[in-house]
């Protein structure tokens, strides 16, 4: 399956660099596939990143993937999600679909989650695509 304009590694990290310099705060970006596994990977900051042991990491990454597909079972009653946002003591996490991918993005625990959700979906808009339109990647 081609993913548009994500054909290979290379647009993968494009898309993290330019997430990652929306905001100071954000210290992570990782695109994972749909079983967990890490395509591309950005770290800004080690503050949280380094507590971490690589196992731990992967089941980290595996929890958000099955999150986002359980949320996908109520799209044709509820709508698509469009954006996860969780809110930790140390971080907040942010998970978008792209297809049959998940972009996540860790960032410092912000003022305002909602605000930096915005201008990260509109940092994925000004790649000229659609991440909720399945038609766009074909």
């Amino acid at each position: 399956m081609t993913l548009g304009i994500f054909e290979n590694q290379v647009e993968f990290s494009n898309l993290c660099n330019e997430i990652a310099r929306i905001d100071k705060g954000i210290e992570v970006v990782t695109v994972l596939n749909h079983k967990g596994r890490v395509i591309e990977l950005k770290i800004s900051n080690d503050r949280i990143w380094e507590e971490m042991t690589p196992q731990k990491k992967e089941m980290f990454f595996m929890e958000c993937v099955l999150q986002n597909r359980m949320n996908m079972d109520h799209d044709n009653e509820l709508g698509e999600v469009k954006c996860a946002i969780l809110e930790r003591e140390k971080f907040t996490l942010y998970s978008f679909g792209l297809v049959d991918h998940i972009i996540l993005v860790i960032s410092a625990p912000v003022l305002d989650p909602f605000g930096l959700k915005n201008k990260i979906m509109n940092r994925i808009a000004d790649i000229k695509i659609d991440p909720y339109k399945k038609e766009n990647f074909f």
